[in-house]
């Protein structure tokens, strides 16, 4: 008898464990049997620890610290607001020192005036020579007193252009006036002479002495910065003042008069006031 190969051994078998197969089930499917793997994620459902929630913190004693804006200001508003300074003793002293200064300037040229009296033509002058050579010298005068002694935004004094311009063109607008404005009347022979203008010069430049040197006191250490021109603006609002104050009263309308005897002595006091007072009230 012929015996099998290893190959037809195998294909009986297969053939074997497949009829006992068919006849175990009978050509169906088992119930109950499963043909896939369980899932993973059904695994880690049964591992997973419990999760715990931590109670909520109670706020409420934070929110309570926050202040209430429309509420009024309490204790802590009070002591936190900047305190009230006492005004410095020595800026008192200062404010005096110079109110002092201008009101003995002021009353040197109000007793000189009421000495040497008002001009006698006063009443018969045109109201407009009377605005341009007495109340717009003393309009400009107070200007440049008030530019000067401006201590600015940042305590430095006005702007130098505005200081400067003033210094220069104060004393010349006063001396072109003079020599433009008409003359409300022909004026007297000899009203022109050198000597007449000497006097007037003489008593105008006395009169810018006492408020300079009232400045030159009251101003020690005073200009931060400019110094130099603060002082020559000064000087030439004091020779203003004199100069307006000789003009009401000397009579004399010639206009080469009132140029040197009235208008020169502006420029001298704005000289004095640059050479003198600007050693003086540099800081």
């Amino acid at each position: 008898m012929k015996r099998p190969t290893a190959a037809e051994e195998a294909a009986n078998g297969n053939v074997a464990a497949f009829s006992l197969f068919v006849l175990g089930t009978g050509g169906h499917e088992r119930p109950g049997v499963r043909t896939s793997k369980p899932s993973s994620l059904a695994r880690v459902g049964k591992c997973r620890a419990p999760v715990t929630i931590s109670p909520e913190p109670d706020l409420s004693a934070v929110f309570d610290e926050i202040p209430e804006p429309s509420a009024t200001p309490g204790a802590s508003a009070a002591r936190d607001r900047v305190p009230q300074l006492a005004p410095s003793p020595v800026r008192r002293r200062v404010r005096i020192h110079r109110l002092a200064a201008l009101t003995a300037s002021s009353v040197w040229l109000l007793i000189h005036l009421a000495i040497y009296g008002v001009r006698i033509d006063i009443h018969e002058l045109p109201e407009l020579y009377v605005v341009v050579q007495v109340a717009l010298p003393f309009m400009l005068a107070a200007a440049s007193l008030s530019v000067a002694m401006s201590s600015g935004k940042l305590g430095l004094g006005s702007r130098i252009g505005l200081v400067t311009r003033l210094s220069i063109l104060g004393p010349l607008a006063f001396c072109l006036i003079a020599i433009g404005a008409p003359s409300p009347y022909v004026p007297a022979p000899g009203a022109a002479s050198l000597l007449g203008s000497l006097v007037c010069f003489d008593i105008t430049v006395a009169w810018t002495a006492v408020p300079l040197a009232c400045a030159a006191l009251a101003l020690s250490g005073a200009f931060a910065s400019g110094a130099r021109w603060r002082s020559a603006l000064l000087g030439a609002a004091v020779g203003l003042f004199a100069a307006a104050t000789m003009n009401l009263h000397c009579s004399n309308v010639a206009p080469l008069h009132v140029v040197l005897g009235h208008g020169l002595p502006v420029i001298v006091a704005t000289v004095l006031g640059a050479i003198a007072l600007g050693h003086r009230t540099r800081a």
